[in-house]
């Protein structure tokens, strides 16, 4: 069986793709594209963090409806 690659090792193998995907871009002609690649970097990477966000906190914990500081008020 395979080993599992650690999450750093994941994280690195994901921005060296990144890089040469833009490097790709670039030298394709296609700098005027960039903007929108990085747009889907920036959404994918937003969205990862929400799942990741979900993962690290209990459900039952915090439902969302009550923001970092604020108390709910009974």
């Amino acid at each position: 069986m395979a080993k599992k690659p650690s999450i750093t090792g994941i994280l690195r193998l994901t921005s060296d793709q990144l890089k040469r995907i833009r490097k790709r871009v670039a030298n394709g002609g296609h700098v005027d594209q960039m903007q929108e690649v990085d747009a889907l970097v920036g959404l994918a990477k937003e969205m990862a963090d929400r799942q990741l966000a979900g993962l690290e906190s209990p459900a039952d914990e915090n439902d969302g409806s009550v923001q970092d500081g604020d108390e709910a008020k009974d």
